[in-house]
């Protein structure tokens, strides 16, 4: 007994001195210590990227591409191309050089058309090649197409006093309320693809059949064609890329003056946003529903009348077309003309290429060589050979085998051509 009470004095003195000592008190929170005596914590790893690898960690980057390069490790994809466009990377080949006969890309093997700045080709550095004598039209255009363009006409009414051209010039019956319109697709026409677009248009005495759907005699290999089965060629042979060519109709009454402004109002109110509306072109409509044009990618060639109303037109125009083809078609406003010109052409309404021509046997094309001269000498912006020029076809006269030399000639520039002043401070 004495032993249990002794040894329960002791641990109730243990008890009291720990007591005393204050390790029963309410304990504070620790004070951290100053960050200069705490313990350094290892830095984070800055990625130090040669060829998509880390060499600090040895980490693989997962490429996000952007143009070719990647944006985090900036390795350049070396691209494996698959119809132009690179499997890694998804980078369309830029086509930087070709071959100037074939058009074929030294890089990735697919047709590249030419590509003119100031009228060089930026990828061989050739001019236009132009065609200059019947006699040159390539061989190539000689030979069938197998597969063909469709072709669909279309009627819509006139406006109050409007007359349509009739055979040969006459004036049709005064109950014929209805104007035509031809529109060719090319072969394999896809709507989910975006193509270019030509505004063809006919002389006087000519309507919207004779230069698509009639006949001509272009030289010794090609007699017979019609202007559907030489676009046919062009695409097929590879001289031009598929495009949507319309005939379209303007009013025979009146001079080349009075008939411009309505035909310039019908195409930019009618003509133009039908083609938007139902097939598959550059151009569009804003949230309102206005027609939103796409100069770049429309032209208009018309030969004789038509070519003396496209001139009276295109001052106004630019809007809507950058490229202009006007084949025997002389006007005689020279300095008012230059002036339209240069008042209304600029940077947002440039003209991409001007091109004009006739036919050596052709009355009158010397003098309208000249108003091209006084053109070239009279605005900022056309120069000769850079976006201008004037070919008389030798051998060649005011009818079809010239104009469609014009149509060949103009095709092979259009669309893929920009002129760039020396002033605008752009790089060519």
């Amino acid at each position: 007994m004495g032993k249990h009470i002794k040894a329960l004095l002791s641990a109730l003195l243990a008890a009291a001195m720990l007591f005393a000592a204050g390790c029963g008190a309410p304990r504070e929170p620790e004070t951290p210590e100053p960050a200069a005596e705490q313990a350094e914590q290892p830095a984070q790893h800055v990625h130090e990227w040669k060829d998509g690898v880390c060499t600090g960690c040895g980490r693989i980057c997962e490429h996000e591409w952007k143009d070719g390069v990647c944006r985090v490790c900036g390795t350049v994809c070396l691209h494996r191309l698959d119809d132009g466009v690179c499997e890694i990377c998804g980078f369309g080949c830029p086509h930087a050089e070709h071959d100037e006969k074939t058009l074929i890309c030294r890089r990735c093997g697919q047709k590249a058309y030419h590509s003119f700045v100031n009228g060089v080709c930026t990828r061989c550095g050739a001019k236009p090649p132009f065609i200059r004598k019947l006699t040159e039209v390539p061989a190539v255009l000689s030979v069938p197409a197998c597969a063909h363009g469709t072709m669909q006409t279309f009627h819509y009414p006139l406006r109050e006093g409007e007359i349509v051209p009739g055979p040969h010039g006459t004036k049709l019956p005064e109950d014929r309320r209805m104007r035509d319109m031809i529109v060719y697709l090319p072969a394999g026409y896809d709507p989910e693809e975006q193509y270019d677009v030509l505004i063809l248009v006919p002389g006087a005495g000519h309507n919207v059949h004779s230069w698509i759907k009639g006949i001509h005699r272009i030289n010794n290999q090609i007699t017979r064609i019609t202007g559907a089965e030489l676009l046919d060629r062009m695409i097929e042979s590879g001289v031009i890329p598929p495009m949507i060519v319309v005939a379209a109709e303007y009013y025979l009454s009146g001079t080349p003056e009075d008939i411009a402004a309505p035909f310039e109002k019908d195409l930019r109110e009618r003509v133009l946003p039908f083609l938007a509306a139902n097939y598959s072109t550059y151009a569009s409509f804003d949230g309102d529903g206005n027609f939103v044009p796409a100069p770049e990618h429309f032209g208009y060639i018309a030969a004789s009348f038509g070519a003396m109303i496209g001139w009276q037109m295109l001052p106004a125009a630019t809007d809507l077309f950058s490229y202009w083809s006007l084949l025997s078609g002389a006007f005689q406003n020279d300095e008012a003309l230059a002036a339209y010109i240069n008042s209304d052409v600029d940077a947002s309404r440039p003209i991409h290429w001007l091109y004009a021509g006739d036919g050596m046997l052709a009355q009158g094309w010397q003098p309208y060589m000249h108003r091209i001269e006084f053109l070239d000498e009279s605005c900022a912006c056309l120069e000769t050979d850079l976006n201008l020029c004037f070919l008389a076809v030798d051998k060649g006269g005011h009818a079809f085998p010239a104009w469609d030399i014009g149509l060949i000639n103009s095709l092979q520039v259009f669309y893929r051509s920009r002129y760039v002043p020396e002033d605008s401070g752009e790089a060519s």
